[in-house]
């Protein structure tokens, strides 16, 4: 995501959308994002960043070159790109993450590697949460320029359950850690 943002400042905006393109292509049919993709293909290690990446990876290459049928092309991954990690997300909004030592983690994405230093014990990770939320605004983004209010309207709830999440979760730590 962030080299794509790269590249479209610097104006190499077809080399953006050649990788965009090509990119969504590797998106599992579960709508799992890979984390990465080399020679053996999509990686499918857990990283929950991939997502929110995804989605402002789109969006940026969108945002530069005003292509929408870029947007068009790539909507079926916005869609899941929302959809499956707010699924994961949902396993964190039970009643068992509302007692004291898991309350912190309510509404968070699960534990995951995206923090090469985490591969021999996944952890929750707010880099995770923080692309999370960056993407559910990029998809409310992508939505509305589309022209799909309801699509638009369901992502903005999703985004605005999972802010009110991520930020009570950060007050609890701050709360917990003075």
């Amino acid at each position: 995501a962030m080299m794509v943002a790269g590249l479209v400042r610097m104006g190499e905006r077809d080399a953006a959308r050649d990788f965009v393109d090509w990119f969504g292509g590797h998106v599992f049919p579960s709508g799992k994002v890979p984390c990465c993709v080399d020679g053996r293909g999509a990686d499918p290690v857990v990283e929950n960043d991939s997502h929110g990446q995804l989605l402002f990876l789109i969006a940026e290459t969108v945002r530069y070159t005003g292509d929408r049928g870029l947007a068009a092309r790539m909507w079926p991954h916005v869609v899941s790109a929302v959809s499956y990690p707010d699924q994961l997300r949902q396993k964190r909004r039970t009643v068992e993450y509302q007692t004291p030592e898991k309350r912190v983690f309510y509404g968070l994405l699960p534990e995951s590697i995206s923090h090469e230093g985490y591969s021999a014990k996944p952890m929750h990770s707010y880099w995770d949460d923080f692309f999370g939320l960056r993407g559910l605004k990029d998809a409310v983004t992508l939505a509305t320029l589309l022209g799909k209010e309801a699509e638009a309207k369901d992502f903005a709830r999703i985004r605005d359950e999972f802010a009110a999440d991520l930020h009570a979760s950060i007050r609890l730590v701050m709360e917990r850690h003075a």
